[in-house]
């Protein structure tokens, strides 16, 4: 299967998640990146289906997600997805290289509103990920 194959067509491409489900993690990471954009906006219907299968390429997806966590360019919410709602469902030891770029989250003094939820977000991620381990 073509690694673009992987990639939805538009938001209401849910065939994807078929598609998805049946790849080898070789041709999820050559798109790793444009498929987590798919998770910028979680009101698209394809977004909560993706989301569902990301974590099953956890180890080809944490570069690019600490890719995406580090570059404050990118998209707040988009960070907010990622940290809420993809990285709760991957292994707790796979999180370990992403600790220090969400806590620098979690400690940071927002400047607006997106930056105050990113904040909220990490740290109940913190909160969350030291349950885990006690």
């Amino acid at each position: 299967m073509n690694s673009q194959a992987l990639l939805p067509k538009d938001k209401f491409d849910l065939d994807v998640v078929n598609r998805l489900s049946s790849a080898a993690p070789e041709q999820v990471s050559g798109v790793a990146p444009s498929l987590l954009e798919w998770i910028a906006d979680m009101n698209w219907p394809v977004a909560s289906e993706i989301i569902q299968v990301l974590p099953g390429f956890y180890k080809v997806l944490l570069p690019s997600i600490e890719s995406i966590l580090s570059n404050p360019d990118n998209d707040i919410i988009w960070r907010c997805n990622i940290i809420s709602k993809l990285l709760t469902q991957f292994p707790q030891e796979s999180l370990l290289p992403l600790l220090p770029v969400i806590q620098k989250y979690a400690g940071f003094i927002p400047q607006n509103e997106d930056e105050e939820d990113l904040k909220n977000v990490a740290l109940d991620f913190v909160t969350w990920y030291q349950s885990l381990t006690d």
